[in-house]
């Protein structure tokens, strides 16, 4: 599918500066960015099964844990 987008001058560049196949960097972003909204939905929607329960501090430092090592953003290190 073709799209037509209009982004800022200075945007456009920095992605030409980035990369030689734009079509495909765009998609890339795109992707990631559908794939965190959808992750985001999900985390929402288990917050909202919850209805204000904590989660086991357990499962939070193992969730942080996988995230640190795929190198994924929100990880913090769990206090020892």
């Amino acid at each position: 599918m073709r799209v037509t987008v209009r982004l800022s001058d200075d945007l456009g560049e920095e992605v030409k500066r980035r990369t030689e196949n734009v079509s495909k960097y765009v998609e890339e972003a795109l992707i990631e960015k559908i794939q965190r909204e959808e992750r985001r939905r999900a985390r929402q929607e288990i917050l909202d099964m919850a209805e204000g329960e904590s989660v086991d501090p357990a499962l939070h430092d193992q969730n942080q844990q996988v995230r640190q090592s795929e190198g994924r953003p929100g990880a913090t290190r769990s206090a020892e």
